[in-house]
């Protein structure tokens, strides 16, 4: 199938040097304030994104959204994170928690390329617990205060990119999205 090259629909430069070290190929990027619809689960919210960025855009996007739940407190934030870390930080994280025994937390991330009438998703999580304080410098957003199961106590800002980027749920996510569009046999998989 040859298709336009893909762009990806995100603000965040952390994300695009996540994915294109993830995927193995080149991403143009564009900012789109794409209208979110909310009170569904993360990959309808994503499947709507990419297509709406696909319509507006008339080319092939890729579309990545990821959710924080805290098992403490019923899956909150949820596909929501995005706005708690906006109003007050990853450090209303752990505040969130206190006085809670379980500090369990899933992180989710759905990744989708929409071209034309094809689409494609890719899904990952990651278990892990909220820590009590922010910890290291890599990583962005609320990668000081989530520490994943396979860490060995460390957040994702304490390991180096290399490392999160081999198993954090946006690497489950866009890994299986790659498989996919090798399989599909895409143009614009060229190497970064």
């Amino acid at each position: 199938m040859s298709v336009p090259p893909l762009t990806f629909v995100t603000s965040s430069p952390h994300k695009r040097r996540e994915a294109q070290q993830i995927l193995g190929f080149r991403l143009t990027t564009r900012r789109l304030h794409l209208n979110e619809i909310q009170g569904l689960d993360l990959a309808t919210v994503a499947r709507h994104k990419a297509s709406e960025a696909a319509r507006l855009l008339g080319r092939p996007v890729l579309v990545e959204d990821t959710a924080l739940e805290l098992h403490a407190v019923g899956g909150f934030p949820g596909p929501l994170i995005r706005w708690l870390l906006e109003a007050a930080g990853p450090q209303a994280l752990p505040r969130l928690l206190a006085g809670f025994t379980d500090r369990g937390a899933t992180a989710r991330c759905i990744a989708v390329v929409r071209a034309g009438d094809f689409e494609w998703v890719g899904s990952g999580m990651v278990e892990g617990v909220i820590v009590d304080a922010a910890r290291g410098v890599e990583g962005f957003g609320w990668d000081v205060v989530f520490a994943p199961v396979w860490g060995g106590g460390r957040t994702y800002a304490e390991m180096p990119a290399a490392e999160k980027n081999a198993r954090s749920h946006r690497f489950l996510a866009l890994d299986a999205l790659r498989r996919q569009l090798v399989e599909a046999r895409l143009s614009w998989l060229s190497p970064a």
